[in-house]
């Protein structure tokens, strides 16, 4: 792809990434080529491992996609020689990694191509964590001009766990903009999935594995029907256990109000047809998907984990659930639709949160003011 010459005149942001397939991670790498200030920085993203169908997506939009064709063992590791060339040949000045594998390969990266500022994004992980990855991971982040943590428990694991200087971590909390892509109505949506006007729906956009802890909320599903015979499930997403959660489904005999759509491009216009919107997670950073639930003015039921806690707020904005007892989160799930007024208030809490801190407008300056500061501290240590 060639370069305008204005452009060559913008500070290039290179993202780098295990992929690009569907998922919160890279939705925020998007959002920051298309918001953090387009007349200062220009973007393009590396995919070390696998291309991801979101790639297309961002080429279409005219930021350059990388790809390493050889992934056979030993080109993997070589990576980081690999990333090195790139940098330089493509004159990267902020080399912005997402996650261990990219974190590691941007380090050996910066120090043999000397980029200016190496920025990384922790986006949460599942402790304990293999004792060489927090290796290579403490290491890095001495090579790093900073760590961004997407919560304030995310930064804490980071501290605790990793060992990591708590000076070179900040916070940044996601954010996005709900981009709907159909003009149907709810009440459209809802005939399409063929779900009755009167059905109280209760949903959720995830991806069907172990970390998204979707059995807890099946198994709350019999308790909620016993009182809410009107209520619907909607499982948004695909993902290596939804076979055997469907055959939960079967067991627990709630096949006939139980919908698996699978993967869905169209998945935030589903969003509009829910009247509560839940999360059975073992852990979490900052779901995407929760947030465009808030901004579509949807109460929120969720597990307490990850940093959650830090914009579900209890009684404000939905309901949160500290274990994994089914009938718990049955009740919580309950008590958000057991009155519209009551869901109605709670979202639209959540949407005036929303609107105040996490949209992709707000995360996009606050990455941008990073570049910025560690460029400036670059320029003077250079000659």
């Amino acid at each position: 792809m060639r370069i305008a010459p204005t452009d060559r005149k913008k500070v290039h942001v290179l993202q780098v990434t295990f992929g690009m397939g569907i998922g919160g991670m890279e939705r925020v790498i998007m959002d920051l080529c298309r918001y953090v200030d387009p007349e200062r920085f220009r973007f393009s993203i590396c995919c070390l491992s696998v291309r991801g169908v979101l790639a297309d997506q961002m080429e279409t939009e005219g930021v350059p996609v990388h790809y390493f064709q050889n992934q056979t063992r030993l080109a993997r590791y070589f990576r980081g020689f690999g990333l090195a060339r790139l940098v330089s040949d493509s004159q990267v000045q902020v080399l912005h990694t997402h996650h261990t594998t990219a974190f590691v390969d941007g380090a050996i990266a910066r120090c043999m191509a000397r980029v200016p500022v190496l920025v990384n994004t922790d986006h949460c992980k599942l402790y304990p964590f293999p004792w060489r990855r927090v290796l290579l991971e403490r290491l890095s982040s001495m090579v790093a001009n900073e760590v961004v943590a997407v919560s304030e428990h995310t930064r804490a694991d980071l501290i605790r766990h990793e060992g990591i200087a708590p000076e070179k971590i900040s916070v940044i909390y996601n954010g996005v903009n709900v981009r709907l892509t159909r003009q149907d109505s709810a009440g459209e949506l809802r005939r399409e999935l063929g779900i009755p006007q009167t059905g109280i729906v209760i949903g959720a956009v995830a991806r069907l594995e172990e970390q998204k802890g979707l059995d807890l909320l099946l198994r709350a599903v019999p308790v909620v029907l016993a009182q809410q015979p009107e209520a619907w499930f909607v499982l948004v997403g695909g993902g290596s256990r939804e076979e055997a959660l469907k055959e939960l489904v079967a067991a627990l005999g709630i096949s006939h109000r139980v919908l698996f759509t699978g993967w869905r491009r169209d998945a935030v216009d589903l969003i509009q047809t829910f009247d509560c919107y839940v999360s059975s997670s073992n852990f979490e950073g900052m779901p995407m998907s929760m947030l465009e639930a808030m901004a579509l003015a949807k109460p929120i039921v969720s597990t307490a984990v990850g940093g959650i806690p830090e914009f579900v707020r209890p009684g404000e904005t939905g309901v949160l659930v500290s274990t994994r007892d089914p009938r718990q989160f049955a009740d919580a799930i309950l008590s958000v639709i057991a009155t519209s007024g009551e869901a109605a208030r709670l979202g639209a809490n959540g949407k005036r949160l929303y609107e105040t801190r996490f949209t992709a407008e707000a995360m996009a300056q606050q990455y941008g003011a990073l570049y910025e500061k560690h460029l400036a501290r670059s320029r003077v240590r250079r000659p």
